[in-house]
């Protein structure tokens, strides 16, 4: 596996396991940073948790973080 890339930040842990799951369905490897951290000190607002996929996967991972199950793009 190659370099990390960063795509989406999460001020909770558990919405950050709700697209990690969705991207994990589709074959995409992911990482999240600060995962524990914020776990333990959740609401405080001084770490995100940090989604992060390869680089190769990263348009992929993109293109579904910006579509629902419908396909209709959504807005964040």
């Amino acid at each position: 596996m190659g370099k990390l890339i960063s795509i989406a930040e999460f001020d909770a842990v558990n919405e950050a396991y709700v697209l990690k799951s969705r991207l994990e369905s589709e074959g995409i490897s992911c990482f999240l940073t600060n995962e524990n951290l914020n776990s333990v000190l959740p609401g405080i607002g001084f770490t995100k948790v940090v989604l992060q996929v390869p680089l190769e996967d990263s348009i992929r991972a993109l293109d579904i973080l910006y579509e629902n199950p419908s396909g209709n793009p959504i807005s964040l």
